[in-house]
């Protein structure tokens, strides 16, 4: 089954690896589960921003199986929510996207993905961004902890803060995941946000 999702490139001495449809990547993007329980042990919920699925995959896969009880909350834009709706639909659609900010989770899932089944298994709840609420989420996290996420992380910030009364008292991990926003997408955020 693996070998479908590798991309013939070795006339150039080079294969394709997906960056979520892969068990070894799945893996090794669930060290950081291994990360938060050694950090958090008492940890209650953890919020990921989800393209395809492989990093909440990895890190659900670990965390659920030291602590059942654990939370793991799929964020998406609602611009581009393939994964939650092939979940709630049981079975990969083949959805388009709309244009979001969140361009590190935009788009589809591959047909026969192993990280359909992951979510579907590991993920206890899903919640939707606007493109609105990820802008100030982005703001916010610049605002007050003067450090630049890019509109992906700012997925997983935004879904907390649109459901952080449910949350309250709680040992919440909000994953950011990356830094790589361009000037463009910086200067939408700033001037929204005036």
């Amino acid at each position: 089954m693996l070998e479908e999702v590798y991309v013939d490139l070795s006339d150039k001495g080079l294969h394709f690896i997906s960056p979520y449809n892969d068990l070894v990547v799945v893996a090794g993007q669930g060290t950081i589960g291994v990360e938060i329980f050694q950090d958090l042990p008492e940890v209650d919920a953890v919020f990921v921003a989800v393209g395809g699925g492989g990093l909440i995959g990895g890190i659900a896969a670990y965390l659920k199986s030291v602590k059942p009880s654990i939370k793991m909350i799929g964020c998406q834009p609602a611009q581009s929510a393939v994964m939650s709706a092939s979940v709630k639909a049981g079975k990969i659609l083949d959805l388009e996207s709309g244009e979001t900010l969140s361009d590190g989770t935009a788009g589809g899932v591959e047909e026969n993905s192993v990280t359909f089944e992951l979510c579907n298994y590991l993920v206890d709840e899903w919640i939707l961004v606007t493109e609105e609420e990820i802008i100030g989420a982005v703001y916010q996290f610049m605002e007050n902890h003067h450090k630049i996420i890019e509109c992906a992380a700012g997925v997983a910030f935004a879904a907390y803060l649109k459901e952080k009364e449910r949350f309250c008292r709680q040992n919440v991990v909000i994953i950011s995941c990356g830094a790589n926003i361009s000037m463009e997408d910086l200067k939408r955020i700033f001037f929204k946000q005036d």
